[in-house]
């Protein structure tokens, strides 16, 4: 479950909504880059792809991996999973979900330009044994299975085929095309709007074969950037939910009567990889060798960084 799920089933009371609201109104630093839930592993899209989409597997809120759009699956043998389908999902608009949508998802996201190709290629091969049961043929057994497949959303292959979107976009080159600003998933909410770098619009999906939690039935998202502008906003009531809070902010948001800071440990750890393995950095202007191969080099990063700061 992502961080914006919890929120939305918390926020009636932490942030001060009036129990019979049901617009969310949230904002961020950043904006959603792209809705096609492959081309980004960036946090923002990430949680409006949870939003919208389903994987076949989640993590709930202790933890624990849970049935999604699979109801429940077995390993055959070492390199083999069976996946039993939900049955009466239908994508929004209308589409039947069924197991050629989970091959076509997974196919789409090992694809080189898909941000999620090394958890999709771990999964193996997707095979279509019936309507509702899809088998994954690894080359070697992967223990990690079900956490790579918790980070996979599923497309409509029907939906994907008809507005030429059988591809992830490049990103990179600022590639764009159907799949860009618009979604199709079989998720909780529906894409209503997008208006990049102004806001994003979902609605309640009232079809959705999950059970109903809170009583956000929309949710307007608005970018702002500036720390102290998006403070600001949630203390004039133009929002109802701001993420990060500055650290300088804290005590000046749990003061002022009208907000309420949520503090906690977080799973996920975020660090710097030094490429020690090539003889060339891939993205540098240093040609001909790679300085980190040299002990000394990798010590003078470490020793810059400013842990008691950090902390």
């Amino acid at each position: 479950m992502s961080f914006i799920r919890i929120v939305l089933a918390l926020c009636i009371a932490v942030a001060g909504i009036a129990a019979d609201a049901k617009t969310l109104r949230w904002s961020t630093r950043g904006d959603v880059l792209t809705m096609d839930p492959y081309s980004t592993d960036e946090s923002v899209s990430a949680n409006f792809a949870n939003l919208i989409h389903d994987a076949l597997v989640e993590r709930d809120r202790v933890m624990a991996i849970t049935p999604r759009l699979a109801t429940s699956w077995t390993r055959v043998d070492d390199t083999t999973w069976r996946f039993v389908l939900r049955r009466g999902v239908r994508f929004h608009d209308g589409t039947p979900f069924t197991a050629d949508d989970v091959v076509f998802s997974i196919e789409r996201a090992q694809q080189p330009r898909s941000a999620y190709a090394q958890y999709a290629r771990a999964l193996g091969k997707p095979i279509r044994i019936d309507d509702f049961t899809v088998e994954l043929k690894q080359e070697r057994p992967n223990p990690l299975l079900l956490e790579h497949l918790a980070a996979l959303f599923i497309m409509s292959r029907t939906w994907s085929v008809a507005h030429h979107a059988e591809q992830p976009l490049d990103l990179k080159a600022k590639e764009e095309n159907y799949a860009a600003r618009h979604a199709n998933g079989t998720g909780p909410y529906k894409l209503m709007s997008r208006e990049p770098g102004v806001r994003t619009v979902l609605v309640r999906n009232t079809d959705w074969w999950g059970p109903t939690e809170g009583n956000v039935t929309d949710i307007v998202y608005t970018p702002i950037a500036s720390d102290a502008t998006r403070v600001a906003a949630l203390l004039s009531g133009e929002v109802d939910v701001i993420e990060p809070v500055p650290l300088q902010d804290i005590d000046r948001v749990n003061s002022s009567g009208s907000a309420k800071v949520m503090t906690g440990p977080e799973l996920r750890t975020i660090f710097l990889g030094m490429d020690q393995i090539r003889d060339e950095l891939l993205y540098s202007n240093v040609k001909g060798k790679n300085p980190f191969r040299d002990i000394k080099v990798r010590e003078a990063f470490y020793k810059a960084i400013d842990v008691e700061l950090i902390k």
